[in-house]
């Protein structure tokens, strides 16, 4: 009797805890065939299925990507309808690299892809990433991003904080803040880039204690 009482307990708190962390993905989408669950992000609305957000998020990601959620803050989830007739912030995508959608990734991967990453992001290579850039067709110039820092949150995932300048013809050039992540889920290597305009020093702290929160709410995610 007392094994069955166990058993019942335990079944208990696996089924809470399971249906804990279904109840925390607002949305799954698949990269390959692994489940990526997008969790819920306070002060943010996962968006991607909507039909203007979604055209601006594909139409503004390089070919060789596939974009698997799209996150809005609050205030500008609010206008979503108007999306694309006036500049935004505040927002995060998690996307992958449809090239290694079905590779089993693991610690390696990370690491090698953190150092070609910082690589790429240098005068003598960036006009590689700018002939990706280009497909896009956007009417933007996007200068050399200025790499601020990198680390690692944890074992499984990176992150990169950088400044960039765009400059749109008739209107005034901008800087904007961001960091992109690597991260491992489900042995999928993912990927998560954050924005935020830039205004000061304030906002480079301001972006990585929101880029680390998110980052472990998403790796809190994994089955």
């Amino acid at each position: 009797m007392k094994k069955i009482i166990n058993t019942i307990l335990i079944l208990l708190l696996l089924t809470n805890w399971t249906s804990a962390q279904e109840a925390n993905c607002v949305r799954t989408a698949y990269f390959g065939e692994s489940e990526i669950c997008l969790p819920k992000i306070e002060g943010y609305q996962e968006s991607y299925l909507d039909s203007i957000v979604k055209q601006v998020a594909d139409g503004t990601e390089v070919p060789a990507n596939m974009v698997l959620g799209f996150y809005l803050n609050n205030e500008t989830f609010e206008k979503k309808d108007s999306l694309g007739l006036f500049r935004f912030d505040n927002y995060f995508k998690v996307y992958g690299t449809k090239q290694i959608k079905d590779y089993k990734a693991n610690s390696e991967l990370l690491t090698q892809m953190q150092d070609i990453l910082g690589s790429n992001f240098i005068s003598k290579n960036w006009e590689l990433m700018e002939k990706e850039i280009n497909k896009i067709g956007l009417e933007v110039e996007i200068g050399v991003p200025t790499i601020i820092k990198t680390y690692n949150l944890n074992e499984k995932s990176f992150t990169y904080v950088m400044l960039t300048r765009y400059e749109i013809e008739g209107a005034e050039p901008y800087t904007l803040a961001m960091t992109i992540n690597g991260l491992l889920i489900n042995e999928r290597l993912i990927w998560m880039a954050y924005y935020l305009n830039y205004s000061g020093e304030e906002t480079i702290s301001r972006l990585q204690n929101k880029t680390n929160m998110i980052l472990a709410e998403l790796l809190n995610t994994e089955k």
